[in-house]
């Protein structure tokens, strides 16, 4: 028996358990003190588990992902998955403790993990896994990750160091993730959008490589999707897009924020697939998920079904009823690549009621000089209410006032709570208030919105 582990995991338990009587929220606690006393734990629990271990990340798209994966795979799959937990080190080994014996006993026989762009190369070593799901790169807290260059380059050195029986599954149409197959030993899939141009509003685009990562030359696009993705090529050294095994054509986005387009995967079309959730970034997160599902010998119409009736977790796209007349959305934006795929399906509407919240605390990121990089004119002739709260909200009414909002003082306050009474009693009856928060704010919010009278939240 490893005395070492049963100790760290009888902590972990021990502390997990005085969260749960106290209702304290730190469930990433009992990992983080396991882990002083075995750092080895993740290595030894995650390498007991019978079908391996699954890792997904990336700047935008992963909690999505990740919980779309577990809603299609098949019960076969009894999955271990870091839903509750934080995506850094510590909350992976939260859930291995909670899914653990005193005695090293695993209940489960897939890993199933949301990891943290800035740890993803330690998560690389400790859970060796045989599938890893890359969705995108892009600006997000400099203040924390840096540049993208110097994040992808990590993954790329943890990706080269991988088994040769891992496969890799990639965005083709984000020039950085495609890269990294270059050079990794095993299989690699790749998905992405074949359609020429969508139905949808054009943004400022905000890119974030412009040239060839191969030999430097400039990246010629024939499509242009969001951000840098898209269609691309070098004209100097042939590095293109790659072909895609699972696809997604004919895209259109419905004015209920559905998503309806045709799947592709190897070369299997199935029927016209009628997704609940709004936007380009969620087409993507659905191909992931796809490709991960398909890679793990799921039957493709269980894939084409279980998309139909998934919700996604709470702020990333949410309607909830306050009171009995009135409701609000929330699509947590947290940078502007994804702020501007919101902004581009709320400009679908007209005679919008919009509360903008943003926070600068660690886990939002405190630099906010984003908020620049956001096509906020796109909706500034569809907006009728306007407020704004957090403890950036001058920085944010700022940034609106420049993109020709008519902003007053007395809709502008660092109070989230005070903010969301006062933009929610200005609805009128059968109105919708959107909720735009980053994800401090967002957490704010849903206590907020439990207090007067939205519907609770119940994980799914």
């Amino acid at each position: 028996m490893d005395l070492q582990l049963s100790l760290a995991i009888l902590v972990g338990k021990t502390i997990g358990l005085i969260n749960k009587l106290t209702g304290s929220g730190a469930t990433a606690a009992p990992g983080l003190y396991a882990l002083k006393i075995d750092p080895n734990l993740i290595k030894k629990l995650s390498g007991k588990i019978e079908f391996g271990n699954v890792v997904i990340s990336g700047t935008n798209g992963k909690t999505t992902t990740t919980r779309l994966t577990s809603h299609i795979l098949p019960a076969k799959y009894k999955i271990i998955h870091n839903r509750q937990g934080s995506n850094l080190l510590r909350g992976i080994a939260s859930t291995l403790i909670k899914n653990t014996s005193i005695g090293g006993k695993i209940n489960g026989n897939l890993g199933l993990w949301e990891v943290d762009e800035a740890t993803l190369p330690q998560a690389l070593e400790n859970l060796n896994p045989n599938k890893i799901v890359l969705l995108n790169l892009f600006r997000d807290q400099l203040d924390r990750y840096g540049e993208i260059d110097s994040v992808r380059k990590k993954w790329q050195t943890s990706l080269s160091k991988l088994q040769r029986g891992a496969t890799l599954i990639l965005n083709a149409d984000d020039p950085g993730i495609a890269y990294l197959a270059k050079d990794f030993k095993g299989k690699t899939v790749c998905f992405g959008v074949e359609d020429k141009k969508l139905d949808l509003p054009q943004t400022a685009n905000v890119a974030d490589i412009h040239n060839c990562l191969n030999c430097g030359s400039k990246l010629v696009y024939s499509t242009v999707l969001s951000s840098h993705m898209g269609h691309y090529s070098c004209t100097n050294c042939g590095l293109k897009r790659p072909n895609v095994q699972v696809g997604a054509s004919h895209l259109k986005f419905n004015p209920d924020f559905s998503t309806s387009f045709d799947l592709s995967i190897n070369n299997y079309q199935l029927q016209t697939t009628h997704f609940p959730l709004p936007g380009l970034y969620n087409a993507y997160n659905v191909l992931a998920a796809s490709a991960l599902c398909d890679n793990l010998q799921t039957d493709h119409t269980r894939i084409n079904q279980r998309l139909t009736d998934f919700q996604s977790a709470f702020g990333r796209f949410q309607t909830i009823e306050v009171g009995t007349n009135k409701k609000v959305t929330i699509f947590l934006i947290k940078n502007p690549t994804g702020a501007n795929e919101v902004l581009r399906i709320l400009s679908l509407k007209s005679n919008l009621s919009v509360l903008v919240a943003l926070n600068d605390n660690f886990a939002d990121g405190t630099d906010v000089s984003w908020i620049w990089d956001t096509d906020w004119e796109i909706l500034t002739p569809k907006i009728k209410h306007l407020a704004v709260c957090g403890t950036r909200c001058w920085d944010m009414a700022t940034r609106l006032k420049y993109a020709d909002f008519k902003l007053s003082k007395n809709n502008v306050y660092e109070d989230i709570n005070y903010s969301l009474q006062n933009s929610v009693e200005s609805l009128s009856e059968n109105e919708t208030l959107i909720i735009l928060p980053t994800y401090t704010a967002m957490l704010e919010i849903q206590k907020s919105l439990n207090k007067i009278g939205g519907v609770k939240w119940h994980e799914q």
